[in-house]
Order: C-alpha cells, then sequence, then structure tokens
C-alpha cells in the first residue's frame, strides 16, 4: 500500500513540475522575413520593349501572389531597376501566356508598379495587410492597362489627359500616373503639380494566341517630377517598391480589380539607386 501511495505522490509532483516548467516557457515569435533588396545603378537603357539593353542588370526574382481572399495562380517574375542622370527605369517581366485585345483591356495582361511617396505607407496601396482600410501614408502608382498594342509608346510622356480626366491620366494608352492611402482611394493624380510624364512600351515573347512566354513591361519616369503624388527618388537613397499583375485567364470577362497577383503581401522591396 506503502508503495502504491508513494508512486501517487511521485506521479503528482511529476505533473506539478511539468505545469510550473510549462508556465516558464516563452513562445518564440515567429522570424521576420529577410528584407527584400534590388539595387538601381546607372544604366543606358531605351524603352522600347526589349529587354536586350538590361542583360547587364542583376534582377530580383520572386513570385507575385493573389491578395488575401482570392484564390488565384501566382505567377513567377523579375524585376530590374537602374537610372541615369534624368530617370528612373523599371523593368517587369511576369511569366504568363499571352493574351491582348484591343477592344477591352480587361481581355489583356496588365501590370502596376508601386513606390511609396511617403516612407510609412503600407504596401496595400497605403494600407497594411490584412488589415487593407486603415492608410498609412501615401503611394504613387504607374497603372498600365494595355490598351495600345505591343511596340506602342504609351504614357503622359507621349500623350494627353483624355478629355476632362485629370493630368495623371494617359489618355491613348491608359499608362495612368496615380495615388492612393488605401485600396479604395485610388486616383489619377491630381494634386498639386499634377502630371504624367511615364513612358512605356510592353511586348510578349510569344505574342500568338494563348502562347506560353513572358511579358515584358518596360517603364521610365524622370526621378524628380515636382508632384506633391509621386515618389520623389534621389541617387543615393532608398525608395520602396511594389508590384502587381493582373491575368485576363481570369474569367470569361477577363480580369478583376481584385483580381491580381502582387508582391506587397511579402512587404516592400528596398530599392536603393546606387
Amino acid at each position: 500500500m506503502w508503495a502504491n501511495r508513494r508512486l501517487v505522490v511521485l506521479a503528482a509532483l511529476s505533473l506539478l513540475l511539468a505545469a510550473c516548467g510549462g508556465a516558464q516557457e516563452e513562445e518564440t515569435p515567429p522570424e521576420e522575413a529577410p528584407a527584400r533588396t534590388l539595387e538601381a545603378r546607372p544604366a543606358s537603357i531605351i524603352v522600347d520593349g526589349d529587354p536586350s539593353d538590361w542583360e547587364g542588370v542583376k534582377g530580383l526574382d520572386l513570385m507575385l501572389e493573389a491578395i488575401a481572399g482570392e484564390e488565384l495562380e501566382s505567377k513567377s517574375a523579375t524585376v530590374k531597376a537602374a537610372h541615369d542622370d534624368e530617370f528612373i527605369y523599371v523593368l517587369l517581366e511576369v511569366t504568363d501566356d499571352f493574351n491582348w485585345s484591343a477592344d477591352d483591356a480587361h481581355l489583356s495582361g496588365s501590370a502596376a508598379v508601386e513606390w511609396a511617396s511617403e516612407a510609412t505607407a503600407g504596401e496595400a496601396m497605403g494600407a497594411e495587410e490584412p488589415d487593407r482600410v486603415t492608410s498609412l501614408g501615401m503611394v504613387d502608382i504607374w497603372h498600365w492597362e494595355l490598351e495600345c498594342a505591343a511596340g506602342a509608346e504609351s504614357g503622359g510622356e507621349v500623350s494627353d489627359p483624355g478629355e476632362g480626366a485629370d493630368p495623371g491620366d494617359d489618355g491613348a494608352c491608359n499608362l495612368d500616373d496615380e495615388w492612393a492611402t488605401t485600396p479604395s482611394e485610388r486616383e489619377d493624380d491630381n494634386g498639386e503639380g499634377a502630371e504624367n510624364s511615364l513612358l512605356g512600351v510592353w511586348s510578349h515573347t510569344n505574342a500568338t494566341e494563348d502562347g506560353e512566354g513572358t511579358w515584358v513591361f518596360e517603364m521610365r519616369r524622370p526621378l524628380a517630377t515636382g508632384d506633391a503624388q509621386d515618389a520623389q527618388l534621389t541617387v543615393g537613397e532608398t525608395a520602396l517598391l511594389a508590384l502587381a499583375y493582373w491575368d485576363p485567364d481570369n474569367g470569361d470577362a477577363g480580369w478583376g480589380d481584385e483580381e491580381h497577383v502582387q508582391s506587397g503581401n511579402q512587404g516592400w522591396i528596398e530599392v536603393t539607386l546606387a
């Protein structure tokens, strides 16, 4: 009997020590993902949709993923950045099949480049994942719906705003200069000094219907524009970048605004203008 009682006491002590030890254990916080970085170095770039002059520029490979609540296929992409004394250049290449319609941009691939106009801005168009409602600052968006064909120059550098449109609008090809503080507050630039000095040309490596290949989105803009809703970029400093892509295969009517894959849910890309 005493032996049985001793076993019961020892078992109770073991449970007590285990409970005390468990109470003292601290949860290990999840590790933060390492920052993604990209160096924009001086280069001689011609914006013509031909990426051959980017061969010596180191890029960043990444996966573009659906925003929360959307079930979309992720897309592999590469982004490169460069600059000269006047312009910042961006090359976004996305692996996806070719679809383009002269009549409906929603049946064509589409892309966007986003810069933080304010250092506090969240990656979700000024807000933060997964909230997407509370603004942390303003972002500058180069939003490109492909209303003009491959090889055509797009953007405010080569076209005026549409009739009655804000200065950030590209009335010809829809490469718009926009701003946002949350996803529900996105507009063409319309504030102090508002303008659109973007230039872009797109292409595809296999431009046949449903042809498997790579989209090439090549863009440039002056480093400094004087537009209060633009990110003003300075050589020697670091800027914050995010990317998005819309796939027209998302449905019979093409893509919808929310139906895009993007890099922002993985944090900003830190771009150093060397």
